[in-house]
């Protein structure tokens, strides 16, 4: 076999053809890949990877693979040498295992030059070797099972005629059909369960999901198995009952596999390895699920990054969804004309999927205007959801709000599951007879709440158990004196494991003067390790507002000016509630103090949401003037930094109420008083302003503005995901707000570089990979004449 398989590499460089084969091969690569502009161009994509190659080989190894196998058999049989060879002591499988040997070496070989993409990538990275190195490896892993089974049916074709064109021609077609023939037969089928089975008999569903870095068993096997089915057959020219045994031995093999679920990530930041709570919710799923992505159509390489990512993930979670994953595409753009156009815009609007406009250049470099919709349906049963793809904060670059989007992809996309899949509601509850936040100044977050529990409105009476059927109490911004009644509810609700929102101002404002908030809280959040300070937060890191100056004209104008007591908040990127998420607008906020370390030492404490690094402090009572936008931003008055606004705490508490006798009047429904909580959470806000929305029109006619929009500035700050998340956090006994902690390095390619090398770089991709075939060739060629040339 080794003698044989060394005749067949010698032959193959015996000649011209087969240097020439493969360096069209490479070309062709290098051409795709540096040279011609598109979705698969690594200077143009801007990030260090080389997904295109993996995307490109299967159509490359069309013609690549067909050249080295042609003459596998074919040139044997032309000229009559094969009777010749079957009478050497070697069986027929020894000769095809030797020629399909030979030919993987082959393609092996052709794909050595490509390692100079690699190398260049990592030269041109932001950072040298800026590139997820396992996810390259189990991608051209992939690679090589492809090529396998394309060189498997090569060899099987070309041990079937005499003419290598034929053979050429034979192998290069159904290489193509078994790569995605399968995907299209499949569409003729209106059952998904069909199509899916259909699908997974071509190759394409298999390499996709590894040519990503991800080595399934499943996959593995699937090549494995057809590679063996095809040299079998090549095996065998005249087939007897003894010989479908080792067919039907691959064949059970094959169906073993493909029930064994069992992935290998090689991604450096396993990105396509789902959370056990996401792989449990899935095989639970008693219906299929569907999914329409809206992200299509002519996209630029951003956004075809997170379609991809979307698609990946997607079908990710089918491996495990005990019903399956029915993924479609669908292009609002596509119209016969502009009505029509225009008619599809209008339907996705009025559901809900507000378009992006995004401005990019073409090929020739004009810019042009594209509406796009990144935007995702899910559908289960007779219900549907819709789920934002695309995460837009103000302070990130494009590049970055992208990473964060795919970041964000398995949350959000179980989110909508779990929304759609939850037989039994959980409850929240707004407290009410404090002076809160009334209905429509928390109108926005009440509907977004709505989406996920059953929000209700509420006094407190004389109940004790009252509150119990509720998982979140959110107490929004209270004006008045808290009842000893109403506190020892409150109390005991969270002893038994209730979770709280406080949104509590420390400092009461009416426009004119601020003066001490004290509603009787100041001994219960003391108990639980917590001060709200009586000082205003100033902040150079502030919104701004119109003031009206005289211009030289003597006319009235408004002119943009910082209003230091509306602080934009920084979140804490270390936490799953706030993290990737825009600034936090307050207006009249106070600060979090710490107190009773040593008493409350086994109580977690997070800072949740914090002022800047230049931050000043008034002490209440103080008069509130608009003057305040003349101090400079430079003035040593912001002195403080860093300053708590909203905090997480965890843990046992103790009942403000444990030496205490329970107020009159309670109705404790045969409970004794509990002195310390089981574990549990609650947030403490000191600014009660962070949940509500602004009212456009007054009386019948408000309007309810998102939360968190600044209407001055025309800017959506992250209040409403906030709110939303710390709620979602509170309520969450999974730990599915910990899948927002997921992390994806963005790796990207040095674009400076890149505009003063590019040439160069195009010109060492093409000639490199050829110059090191043809020195490989030459230097063959040299020594073989020394060997046998006397």
């Amino acid at each position: 076999m080794y003698a044989l398989l060394r005749k067949e590499i010698a032959g193959f460089f015996s000649t011209p053809i087969g240097t020439l084969f493969i360096g069209v091969f490479l070309l062709l690569t290098g051409a795709l890949l540096w040279l011609i502009p598109g979705e698969n161009n690594v200077l143009d994509s801007g990030y260090a990877q080389l997904d295109g190659l993996f995307a490109l080989a299967p159509w490359l190894f069309l013609f690549l693979i067909p050249a080295v196998t042609m003459r596998s058999f074919s040139e044997e049989y032309k000229q009559g040498t094969m009777e010749w060879l079957q009478t050497k002591p070697i069986s027929r499988s020894q000769i095809v295992w030797a020629k399909y040997l030979a030919s993987m070496s082959l393609v092996l070989l052709a794909l050595i030059p490509t390692l100079v993409y690699l190398w260049s990538v990592c030269c041109l990275g932001v950072s040298f070797a800026n590139l997820d190195m396992g996810a390259f490896w189990g991608s051209f892993i992939g690679l090589v099972l492809l090529a396998m089974v394309y060189a498997a049916v090569g060899v099987c074709i070309s041990s079937y005629t005499d003419n290598a064109v034929v053979a050429f021609v034979l192998t290069a077609f159904c290489c193509f059909f078994l790569y995605i023939g399968f995907d299209f037969f499949s569409s003729l089928f209106s059952n998904a369960t069909w199509q899916d089975a259909i699908c997974s008999l071509g190759i394409s569903s298999h390499y996709d999901a590894i040519s990503r870095g991800v080595v399934d068993v499943r996959d593995v096997g699937y090549f494995v198995a057809v590679t063996l089915i095809i040299l079998q057959c090549t095996f065998k020219k005249s087939w007897s009952k003894k010989d479908a045994l080792p067919m039907a031995v691959i064949v059970l093999l094959l169906l073993i596999s493909s029930q064994v679920v069992l992935r290998l990530d090689l991604t450096a930041e396993k990105r396509y390895t789902l959370s056990q709570q996401t792989r449990n919710l899935l095989k639970n799923q008693e219906h299929p699920i569907y999914v329409t992505i809206y992200l299509d159509g002519d996209l630029n390489m951003g956004f075809l990054r997170l379609k991809n990512a979307t698609k990946d993930i997607l079908n990710d979670m089918d491996a495990y969804a005990a019903k399956g994953i029915r993924i479609a595409f669908e292009n609002p753009s596509k119209a016969s004309s502009q009505k029509e156009r225009q008619e599809k815009y209008v339907q996705l609007e009025n559901r809900g999927l507000k378009p992006i406009v995004v401005h990019d250049r073409d090929n020739e470099g004009q810019m042009q205007q594209k509406i796009i919709f990144p935007w995702a349906t899910l559908s289960i049963g007779n219900d549907t959801t819709s789920v934002l793809l695309l995460k837009n904060i103000a302070a990130k670059s494009g590049e970055e709000n992208l990473n964060i989007s795919i970041e964000n992809l398995e949350y959000e996309l179980t989110d909508a599951i779990r929304i759609l899949s939850t037989k039994e509601v959980q409850k929240v509850a707004f407290l009410e007879g404090h002076g809160e936040l009334t209905e429509p100044y928390v109108h926005d977050i009440t509907t977004q709440l709505a989406r996920y529990y059953q929000v209700d409105r509420g006094v407190l009476g004389t109940d004790v158990t009252m509150l119990d059927d509720y998982k979140v109490l959110i107490i929004a911004q209270p004006q008045e004196n808290f009842s000893e009644s109403d506190k020892y509810i409150i109390d005991q609700y969270l002893m038994r494991g209730g979770r709280i929102l406080w949104l509590v101002d420390g400092v009461a404002t009416n426009g004119e003067i601020g003066k001490p908030n004290d509603i009787n809280l100041t001994d219960q959040l003391f108990t639980y390790g917590i001060r709200l300070s009586s000082n205003l937060l100033l902040d150079v890191q502030c919104a701004l507002v119109p003031i009206k100056v005289d211009d030289a004209a003597g006319q009235d104008e408004f002119q943009p000016a910082p209003w230091y007591y509306s602080p934009l908040l920084m979140p804490s990127p270390a936490h799953s509630i706030t993290r990737n998420m825009a600034a936090v607008k307050a207006e009249f906020a106070s600060y979090i103090e710490l107190v009773g370390q040593e008493q409350n030492a086994h109580i977690k404490k997070t800072v949740l949401l914090a002022s800047s690094a230049h931050t000043a402090i008034e002490k209440a009572p103080m008069a509130l003037s608009a003057s305040i936008v003349n101090l400079s931003p430079q003035s040593p008055y912001f002195a403080y930094a860093y300053l708590p606004v909203a905090a997480l705490f965890e843990g046992a508490f103790t009942s403000v109420y444990a030496n205490r006798m329970p107020p009159a009047g309670i109705d404790t429904k045969g409970r004794d008083k509990e002195k310390q909580s089981c574990p549990t959470k609650m947030v403490v806000v000191a600014d009660g302003s962070i949940i509500a929305n602004e009212l456009r029109g007054f009386g019948q006619g408000y309007e309810p503005l998102p939360l968190g929009y600044d209407s001055y500035m025309n800017q959506q700050f992250g209040n409403g995901n906030f709110v939303l998340n710390t709620v979602n956090y509170l309520a969450d006994d999974g730990d599915w707000m910990q899948l927002r902690n997921r992390q994806v390095t963005l790796r990207l390619l040095d674009k400076q570089k890149i505009s003063a090398e590019r040439t160069l770089w195009q010109v060492v991709n093409m000639a490199i990979p050829v110059l090191l075939l043809i020195t490989f060739s030459a230097v063959y060629q040299i020594v073989r004449r020394k060997r046998y040339v006397k």
